[in-house]
């Protein structure tokens, strides 16, 4: 039993030369110091307590040794695992106030574990979406709708995109899709900003894909994947990756927030709710690879005079492309 060296080390720490003086001090018997001390007994709760005082211990230290000490031996480990706990806690430090609330943070997220998912608010979420991208070893396939978070003076530019071109370096494999909407293409400046992002991410190296919301909904697995986001608990507006095949981001909330003094007008919006999971049913239903396999509306972004030219037909109204069409027939 474990519980036995406490008692050599109260021995030696307070010059004790016999078990009888030890049995003294503990206020025990000595035949209990003595069936202790060679592991054949484990020690009461007032022992470990009085035990932990002596060799300036935490009591609950001693208490769970000796629990698994007298536990079976299929248990041992669990009570292992909360002494290695106790352990960890005890090596914090009070000051800074920092450590205290990274461990309770930790602790928080060790809880969540046994549910599959993690949820992160505020900094955090961003931080998160950061080290995820950090830490992947082989693939990461996203579809966004909001991908104005890519432009510049959002929160993911330029640095969550060094993060991913970072991450191609490292021979991963990232392919992004980027849904737009008919309003999107409309105007000059959407049309522009489109443009940089899809720029953007094609120089970072991401495998970057485009395709209009309106022509998505006509596909009954584009269908099937909103109705499973909205029912996972996801946002409005798809925003989500797979990591590796093993772990699923989904962005569940956003917030606009103000950047300088209010009266300055100007704002940016920032990912304000996060969750992660590996349920086995959600990587199953939010698997974003099938939508890239559609190319019937699902396009690769191959430069920006090839992305006009595809996008001028979204802007043309559906009867004068209907019209265009009857012409050319006559003409033939």
């Amino acid at each position: 039993m474990e519980s036995a060296k406490y008692l050599d080390q109260v021995k030696k720490q307070c010059g004790l030369r016999s078990d009888y003086a030890l049995a003294k001090c503990l206020g025990i018997s000595q035949p209990e110091a003595n069936l202790i001390r060679r592991g054949r007994k484990a020690p009461n709760p007032e022992l470990c307590v009085r035990i932990a005082e002596l060799l300036g211990l935490n009591p609950v230290e001693l208490l769970l040794v000796a629990q698994r000490d007298k536990a079976l031996s299929s248990v041992k480990p669990y009570w292992s695992m909360a002494l290695t706990a106790v352990d960890v806690m005890s090596q914090v430090p009070k000051r800074p106030r920092f450590f205290p609330q990274k461990v309770k943070a930790i602790g928080k997220e060790l809880r969540q574990l046994r549910n599959q998912v993690l949820f992160y608010d505020g900094a955090l979420a961003h931080a998160e979406a950061v080290r995820l991208m950090e830490t992947t070893h082989r693939s990461v396939d996203s579809v966004m709708e909001r991908w104005h978070l890519w432009r510049k003076g959002e929160p993911f530019y330029p640095n969550y995109l060094l993060v991913n071109q970072e991450a191609v370096q490292r021979q991963v494999t990232v392919r992004r899709l980027l849904i737009l909407t008919k309003r999107d293409v409309k105007g000059t400046q959407s049309v522009a900003e489109s443009v940089q992002v899809l720029r953007d991410q094609k120089r970072a190296g991401v495998a970057v894909f485009y395709a209009l919301r309106e022509d998505l909904e006509q596909s009954v697995t584009f269908q099937r994947f909103v109705q499973a986001f909205n029912a996972y608990g996801g946002s409005d507006e798809i925003n989500l990756a797979l990591f590796d095949e093993e772990l699923l981001l989904l962005c569940r909330g956003y917030q606009q927030v103000p950047l300088g003094l209010p009266q300055n007008g100007q704002s940016f919006t920032h990912i304000d709710q996060l969750q992660i999971t590996w349920k086995p049913e959600h990587l199953h239903h939010l698997n974003p690879r099938p939508l890239f396999d559609m190319t019937c509306y699902v396009s690769p972004f191959r430069g920006e005079q090839a992305f006009r030219r595809h996008i001028a037909r979204w802007q043309t109204p559906v009867k004068s492309r209907a019209r265009s069409k009857t012409s050319k027939v006559r003409k033939r």
